[in-house]
């Protein structure tokens, strides 16, 4: 006696069981589920931004900026090679400021367009030491001239599209990884061109303050030595209204432990942006001095020798350095601290063992100076350094006379964007929407109800017409649902109106599929055969039909989820989630529901219709 569907029938009773676990979480709102239930299966499908309303941010990548850091890079690289091979930096060392500063004395490295940057050698003789291997040993780059000592390097144009898309990319999961620190599983990033679309369902105005923060954040960290020995700023003149300058004693060194350093201030609502159009002014007129940069930060009242009005917001510059000889790039981890003395939070940096001992030769060879912590173009502090600062750390204190939770959490999220890294490019807002739900409220309970409504009179016309064969059909119908959920709910899917759409178009394949069997079967019993034989052979004729029309629409459903957008490839994993639930259901589950009746029960005659 044939007795294999009893343990094909254990399986699919044990399999809808474990789906309905996986499910039952979240269908937590109309149906509790209880708290063990939650914990070992804490998957949920989450209503999307069309169904249940939201933020949508779209920010457009500056792609262009990546060709311009790929060509900064190189040339920054041709630097430390030229100075190898013109002896001023022994081989396979990190070079300092000062060797760096001896090398541009023989080479200067100037950007000259978006993608080209000339090398011109004081001496002409030495414009030989770039041959054709050094320049093919880095892929993208390619000769464009040579004349009198100046050498033309470009990075290569075929090259350019797939920068640009490896910029967004890498912005696109830099974002990602932002939100999912967060928390926000509901929350989707997806990238479209250049932009980057980011959609949050349901959350409140000051959640979503937070993630337009966290996102735009650029979050580039570097390590700058102040050049607090260059009288630059107290040389300038004719500051614009609203710019003052200051000065300060401060320590440049074990040379020169006191000396008066100038800064420039700006007090009042935009003082930042007032002070940043200068300096601006300043680099388009190339009045700054060579390697170096001015920095903005903010101007604690204690260091403000002409404090305004109390609790005004001030901002002032710094004299850096421009070369960061430590990045955010040699961080390894990073979190929230307090600082004993003062009370207040902090973030505390481990660096990799690279960047320690980058940094500690950096601290070792500045010290009596101060170090910048930069980040974003912004200096958070500029502590003096007072002896070499080995074993891998540091701290980055929030500045300002601030209260205790803005500064905390301030430094909660930057750690945040420390962890996920910093964007590979600048990114710009070009659209926020707080929008509802695409449909309203109403519209999508109408829209449930028909759907409902549908779905229940296709089951009974089944049932109705089909007999004992339609009830199987809608219990296979039944089981495809439940498990095309639980998948669902396994990966934390966000449910979207085209996922409904595509949720209703598996149905109504499934029940394709068992309108093909049934069929079979009632030829093989019109036929003269037995009960159980017209239901083997009714699976064996239909089983190559049902797959091909199944695989016909999977492959559709890759296509639109390759070169598909966000909807359209929400649709297609529905889809494609829904064709192997409904091809597992329809030839083998309904196929254990026919087995039970003539196997089991022993039924002699089968009522299809």
């Amino acid at each position: 006696m044939d007795r294999g569907w009893y343990v094909r029938f254990l399986f699919v009773f044990s399999l809808a069981a474990c789906a309905w676990l996986v499910l039952w979480p979240s269908l937590d709102p109309w149906l509790p589920a209880p708290a063990s239930v939650k914990e070992y299966f804490p998957g949920r499908i989450s209503p999307g931004l069309d169904i249940r309303g939201g933020l949508r941010l779209m920010y457009e990548v500056e792609v262009d900026e990546a060709v311009r850091d790929r060509r900064d890079l190189r040339a920054d690289q041709f630097l430390r090679v030229m100075g190898e091979r013109l002896k001023v930096i022994p081989e396979g060392e990190n070079p300092t400021r000062e060797q760096l500063t001896q090398v541009r004395e023989k080479v200067d490295i100037k950007a000259i367009e978006e993608r080209r940057f000339v090398l011109k050698f004081k001496n002409p003789a030495d414009a030989a030491k770039i041959d054709h291997d050094l320049v093919k040993q880095y892929g993208d780059l390619k000769e464009i001239s040579r004349a009198n000592g100046e050498v033309v390097l470009e990075v290569q144009a075929d090259l350019l599209e797939q920068i640009r898309d490896t910029a967004v990319q890498q912005a696109r999961e830099t974002i990602a990884n932002r939100i999912d620190a967060l928390g926000l599983k509901e929350a989707s990033v997806t990238a479209q061109g250049t932009d980057i679309i980011v959609e949050v369902p349901g959350a409140d105005e000051a959640a979503f303050a937070r993630i337009r923060d966290l996102v735009s954040k650029t979050a580039r960290l570097e390590f700058k030595i102040l050049a607090d020995d260059n009288s630059f700023v107290q040389e300038l003149a004719e500051l614009p209204e609203g710019i003052s300058k200051q000065s300060e004693i401060v320590s440049a060194g074990n040379a020169a432990p006191q000396v008066s350093s100038a800064y420039l201030v700006a007090r009042g609502p935009e003082s930042r942006q007032k002070l940043a159009d200068y300096i601006d002014s300043l680099e388009a007129a190339s009045k700054l001095p060579a390697e170096h940069v001015l920095a903005i930060g903010r101007l604690d009242a204690a260091e403000d020798e002409n404090p305004a009005v109390q609790g005004e917001v001030a901002w002032r510059t710094y004299l850096l350095h421009a070369r960061a000889e430590v990045t955010g790039q040699a961080i390894e981890d990073s979190f929230v601290s307090n600082d004993p003395q003062t009370g207040k939070p902090y973030v505390a940096v481990n660096f990799n063992r690279e960047g320690a001992d980058l940094f500690k030769e950096l601290t070792g060879r500045n010290i009596k100076r101060r170090m910048a912590i930069v980040l974003d173009d912004r200096v958070e502090s500029a502590p003096v350094i007072q002896s070499e600062i080995g074993g891998g750390r540091c701290q980055i204190t929030l500045g300002g006379y601030r209260a205790y939770n803005e500064v905390l959490n301030e430094a909660n999220d930057l750690v945040v964007v420390l962890k996920a890294g910093a964007l590979p490019v600048p990114i710009r807002p070009a659209n926020e929407q707080m929008i509802g739900p695409t449909l309203g409220r109403d519209g999508i309970e109408q829209g449930v109800k028909g759907g409902v409504v549908g779905v229940a009179l296709v089951l009974l016309f089944m049932l109705i017409y089909y007999q004992v064969a339609g009830l199987v059909a809608d219990l296979a119908v039944f089981l495809n649902l439940l498990f095309m959920l639980a998948v669902l709910a396994g990966f934390e899917a966000t449910l979207t109106l085209p996922g409904i759409a595509a949720m209703a178009l598996n149905i109504g394949m499934a029940l394709d599929a068992n309108v093909l069997i049934t069929e079979r079967i009632r030829e093989e019993l019109r036929a003269g055969k037995s009960a159980r034989a017209a239901v083997d052979a009714g699976y064996d004729r239909a089983f190559w039909s049902i797959v091909d029309s199944q695989l016909t629409t999977f492959i559709a459903g890759i296509v639109m989820f390759q070169y598909g957008t966000g909807p359209i490839k929400g649709f297609a994993v529905t889809l494609m989630i829904g064709i192997c639930t409904s091809l597992f259901t329809g030839v083998f589950c309904s196929r254990v529901g026919f087995d039970w009746l003539v196997r089991g029960l022993r039924v002699q005659r089968l009522r299809v219709g």
